[in-house]
């Protein structure tokens, strides 16, 4: 084992510890989208240095030592950043228990979502962002809602995962499923304080489900998207019960072959470090410019600002080959090196990191004056967290969804009268 590799195994667990530590303290945010990272970009890559799954695409470009080299520095100088600029703001210092008073304001932003949820579709592209934003204030609501001394009103919560589920069959998509299931966990260990045992095994249960969902995930989407018209909670249930009891599927080689892709980021990022500048010059901050502008600047004054899905950053980047319907992300870690090289890379991952952590304790001030913001923090991080994506999409979000909430929240202020000063601490 090289060094680099010690040094990231070490920082994985230390990343993991933190997060683990925080549940039930605080809400951990920025801890997971770490131990995202850190999962997505030294674990899955090390999966496949010593267990290499010999797909013709999806395998590591470059030595480890040299892959090693540049991501655990990279990774290890953002997570510090990261953390130490959140440092003395990670207990909470508000009580929790207040959100209660807010549970009529709650229902509202829920009734909001779920009014958006069902027009999204009919509503111009123009608005299509915006109304995604929106959309999600379901999530939103549910979280005031779980809060409530109202029995009824705390059952949406947990009405809320089920919707999330059922979604997530329909269009066997389960990226939402798992994102907005860690945020409400978050919160339920925020509620109830659980202590470390029962946070251990239900993590434990939680991984397990998550390894046996990505077992399933490829044979189930190739069923439903093949004009499946049967009963798809039975199709779920058989598979995950194959998966269990007679450990495969039917595509059990495929799904197989697949199964820690999806973890690995590893591959493009490696990519990324082959094709630049072997054969294609470093851009020299040319996607971190137009990522800084893009978040700024509105569409219809960007008449060229890039769509999400990363098709265009991803050939560029890596030199491969993808479809105009194939999303991939080339990571920010990965367009770090591609744009600074090595060195100027990890400075930018330590920038990022701290932009982060100050942006964050922006937000937990306002925490602190209005308590409702609490509950939208999981929809301002909603990209943020997502390793796989590059900076135009996670900037994009966090600004455009950052302006929605607290201009939502503004105008209840102004025009519906909303009090959000029971929120304050005394």
């Amino acid at each position: 084992m090289d060094f680099w590799t010690g040094i990231g195994i070490l920082v994985v667990g230390l990343i993991g510890l933190r997060f683990i530590t925080q549940l039930g303290k605080s809400i951990p945010i920025l801890e997971l989208m770490l131990f995202i990272a850190a999962a997505q970009w030294i674990v899955g890559p090390l999966i496949e240095y010593n267990a290499p799954s010999f797909h013709f695409k999806y395998y590591m470009y470059v030595e480890q030592q040299r892959y090693m080299g540049f991501v655990v520095p990279a990774f290890t100088v953002f997570a510090g950043a990261v953390l130490i600029g959140m440092r003395s703001i990670g207990q909470t210092h508000f009580s929790i228990e207040r959100l209660q008073q807010f549970k009529d304001y709650g229902l509202t932003i829920f009734g909001i979502g779920v009014a958006f949820d069902l027009v999204a579709s009919s509503l111009p592209a123009s608005l299509g962002f915006f109304a995604a934003i929106v959309a999600n204030f379901k999530f939103v609501g549910a979280i005031i809602l779980f809060f409530s001394d109202d029995p009824r009103l705390k059952k949406i919560f947990y009405g809320v995962l089920v919707y999330l589920f059922v979604r997530a069959l329909q269009a066997a998509m389960f990226h939402d499923l798992v994102l907005w299931t860690l945020f409400f966990y978050m919160f339920w260990a925020l509620k109830f304080k659980p202590s470390m045992k029962l946070i251990s095994v239900t993590l434990l249960v939680g991984a397990l489900s998550l390894t046996t969902l990505q077992t399933i995930k490829m044979a189930y989407r190739l069923q439903v998207w093949d004009d499946f018209s049967g009963n798809k909670l039975e199709l779920f249930v058989g598979l995950v019960a194959d998966a269990v009891f007679t450990n495969g599927t039917n595509t059990n080689e495929l799904t197989g072959e697949l199964n820690n892709v999806r973890l690995n980021q590893g591959w493009i990022i490696s990519a990324i470090m082959d094709e630049i500048p072997r054969r294609t010059d470093f851009l020299e901050g040319e996607t971190i410019t137009e990522a800084i502008s893009s978040s700024l600047v509105p569409r219809f004054l960007n008449l060229d600002k890039k769509t999400a899905g990363g098709q265009d950053n991803f050939r560029t980047f890596t030199g491969l080959r993808i479809g105009d319907s194939t999303s991939m992300g080339i990571s920010i870690v990965g367009e770090a090196y591609g744009n600074y090289k090595e060195f100027g890379g990890i400075l930018f991952m330590g920038v990022w990191g701290l932009f982060l952590a100050l942006f964050w304790r922006f937000l937990y001030k306002k925490v602190q004056q209005n308590l409702v913001v609490l509950a939208f923090l999981p929809l301002i991080f909603l990209q943020v967290v997502k390793a796989e994506t590059e900076l135009v999409v996670v900037l994009n979000h966090l600004i455009k969804a950052s302006i929605v909430v607290f201009g939502f929240l503004w105008v209840a202020k102004r025009f519906l009268n909303w009090d959000f000063t029971d929120a304050e601490e005394d």
